[in-house]
């Protein structure tokens, strides 16, 4: 394995920087940048050793490349599933996170985790291994533990506030479909589905757009894929729905093959 991070982030430099490490069943990403400079974002995708319990080969992976432990600005860990759940902020106790989360999925061996999602008055509530949060809070310093539904949240609704139309935002990476739907800044559906193939992703869109009683001239739809993704998906839709586009950000990052999170993570300053 061979990572290689840009020239200068050092170990003297590294305070400059604001990182990620976004995980998912495979492996995991390497993100950061320095905000006064545009042209610093790197983004690194890590595939680990699949021989190797996930645990042991992140640990044999951070051993290998001493970067990881740094100094940084800020240190986020981004949780990339689908395990996580919603609460209205002036409803939602800490001491029934747990029981909460238990009740949504099965979480026995997780440290379950919230984030407060300012802009919207609710707690995202997720889970993560409670060995592999155990790990990340003995060797980085203060790192900032959120699930990746939260940058796109803040996103959206920053994308939405100007709008007229609602808007549906649908988001793919990993075989997951994020969808979240914004009227006016407000948020009326958030969910994540898994999807083998472009069919099952039609048929959430639709079933969302339905549920949320989205209108099929007005509303807009914004889709977050590869291009030739996007072009199938646009071509199938354009059949049932007038308005669609692809989502686009850029201040760190042009390419898609960045998660949409990990750039809305950056550009909202979470």
């Amino acid at each position: 394995m061979n990572i290689r991070v840009p020239d200068t982030l050092t170990v003297e430099n590294s305070q400059r920087y604001i990182v990620s490490i976004r995980l998912c069943s495979d492996g995991f990403s390497f993100a950061g940048y320095i905000p006064s400079e545009q042209d610093s974002f790197f983004y690194r995708r890590i595939n680990l050793d699949q021989t190797k319990p996930y645990l042991k080969a992140l640990k044999d992976c951070f051993s290998e490349y001493p970067f990881f432990t740094y100094t940084y600005k800020k240190y986020y860990i981004v949780l990339a599933d689908r395990q996580y759940t919603l609460a209205p902020e002036n409803v939602f106790l800490e001491k029934q996170a747990s029981t909460l989360m238990s009740f949504v999925f099965s979480s026995s061996e997780d440290k379950v985790l919230h984030t407060l999602q300012k802009d919207l008055d609710i707690e995202v509530v997720f889970a993560i291994h409670s060995e592999i949060y155990d790990f990340f809070s003995s060797e980085l310093i203060n790192p900032r533990f959120i699930h990746n539904i939260v940058p796109i949240l803040s996103l959206c609704r920053k994308h939405n506030l100007s709008c007229f139309p609602k808007q549906l935002y649908v988001v793919m990476h990993e075989g997951i479909m994020n969808a979240v739907c914004f009227d006016k800044g407000a948020l009326i559906f958030a969910n994540s589905f898994n999807y083998s193939d472009s069919a099952d992703i039609v048929y959430y869109i639709l079933y969302i757009w339905k549920q949320a009683g989205l209108d099929q001239m007005k509303d807009e739809l914004f889709l977050y894929a590869n291009s030739a993704m996007f072009h199938g998906l646009k071509g199938i839709l354009q059949n049932y729905l007038l308005k669609i586009n692809i989502l686009e950000i850029g201040l760190v990052s042009t390419d898609t093959d960045t998660p949409l999170d990990i750039k809305a993570l950056f550009e909202c300053e979470l």
